[in-house]
């Protein structure tokens, strides 16, 4: 490293789930040479209690597929290389308790006739879903009008689709992305055109739709009996007709994108401009409301070139889309995970904490999320909620 610049760095300790309870302590070392430069002290308690390998909460943070190339543009699509940097995203996703979507190749193959084929692909799925603890499986309406003229393929597709599911315990994962942001009449009519569909040929499979309960206009009508996971965009979240839809024993996720909705105030929203603690505090405000799951469009937006130097990556936000960073310009092949990732995951593992703690996490997530616009934004204090609930966790165990 030349002399006279500043390097930052972010050091992580992994904790092996059969790790002794206690506390340890010792040294970062930082040298030139042989010669060490600074001693940098570390300390770190180990609780009596481990997580659960597999999230409790689901997520989708979209796919990966061809926006690869666009940091990786040495490989080629449907190679073994470029499977292998595809498995390599998946797994960080899964270190950092995201659900890794499934590649198309690892789906079952479509006949002309509805059917499906799983012979060339059923051992890799199954690898893929159980090593990296797949919580979501998400299926496309892959045909053009399959509420209409391509009704009839589409439900032999689904039903045989489903079927192969339910053969190996998979179909609690499944939902069917039906329609992205409907904001209009006519969106709104092919949610219910389709969703009638789904749920005529396969009665068990739900619908998700990135939409909220109530509409942003009247006149589109609703979706109440159309959708089983609703989606909605955190400033849009209505707590009344999320509670309706919870007790009706439907599944209630969120979302962000941009910095969609300041109408009713500042919602944590994702961009490099604000706070780190603004990537992990929806996972307690997630625990404070008993949603089901987060989704966010992607991790791996990359459409200005270097990335690591220029992080105006959709319009004009910075960082949108951008929680993973091609490692091409630092001679890696990737993934290198954003401090923002990091956030994320540490608040993906307090609702962790805030799930094993009981009632009493519960409580104490409202306490710190009040609401999608009113969160504690102390850092130290977050932490310090965090060893309340594992205090709390621990007396649960005696």
């Amino acid at each position: 490293m030349a002399s006279g610049i500043n390097r930052p760095f972010w050091v992580e300790v992994a904790v092996p789930r059969d790790a002794a309870p206690g506390d340890y302590a010792g040294w970062i070392v930082v040298s030139s040479g042989l010669a060490p430069i600074a001693r940098v002290p570390v300390s770190l308690t180990v609780w009596d209690f481990t997580l659960p390998e597999t999230p409790s909460l689901r997520t989708n943070f979209g796919g990966l597929g061809r926006r690869l190339l666009t940091g990786h543009p040495g490989f080629k699509p449907d190679t073994a290389a470029y499977r292998a940097l595809e498995r390599r995203y998946a797994e960080a996703m899964a270190e950092h308790r995201l659900c890794p979507p499934i590649p198309p190749y690892l789906r079952p193959k479509v006949n002309p006739d509805g059917t499906i084929d799983t012979k060339a692909s059923h051992a890799g799925l199954k690898e893929w879903i159980d090593s990296l603890r797949v919580t979501a499986f998400r299926i496309d309406l892959d045909d053009k009008d399959p509420a209409g003229k391509d009704r009839d393929h589409t439900v032999k597709v689904l039903q045989a689709t489903w079927a192969y599911l339910k053969e190996n315990g998979w179909d609690k994962l499944a939902y069917i992305y039906v329609i992205d942001e409907p904001n209009e009449a006519k969106a709104y009519e092919e949610v219910r055109k389709r969703a009638k569909m789904i749920h005529e040929a396969v009665p068990g499979l739900k619908v998700l739709c990135t939409e909220q309960p109530v509409p942003q206009e009247a006149a589109w009508g609703t979706l109440v009996g159309s959708v089983d996971i609703w989606v909605p965009l955190w400033p849009l979240f209505d707590e009344k007709s999320i509670a309706e839809r919870q007790k009706a024993g439907e599944e209630v996720w969120s979302y962000t994108a941009q910095c969609q909705g300041k109408a009713g105030g500042d919602t944590p929203f994702w961009e490099l401009d604000f706070p780190l603690l603004n990537y992990r505090i929806p996972a307690w405000t997630s625990r404070r409301y008993n949603l089901a799951g987060l989704l966010y469009w992607t991790v791996v937006f990359w459409p200005v070139g270097d990335t690591w130097m220029n992080p105006l990556t959709y319009k004009e936000y910075n960082g949108e889309g951008t929680l993973f960073y091609p490692g091409a310009d630092i001679g890696y092949d990737g993934p290198v995970a954003s401090m923002r990732l990091k956030a994320l995951r540490d608040g993906l593992e307090d609702y962790e904490y805030l799930v094993l703690a009981g009632d009493a996490g519960a409580a104490k997530a409202a306490e710190v999320a009040k609401s999608w616009t009113q969160w504690e934004t102390d850092p130290a204090k977050l932490a310090a909620a965090r060893e309340e609930l594992a205090k709390i966790i621990l007396e649960k165990k005696k």
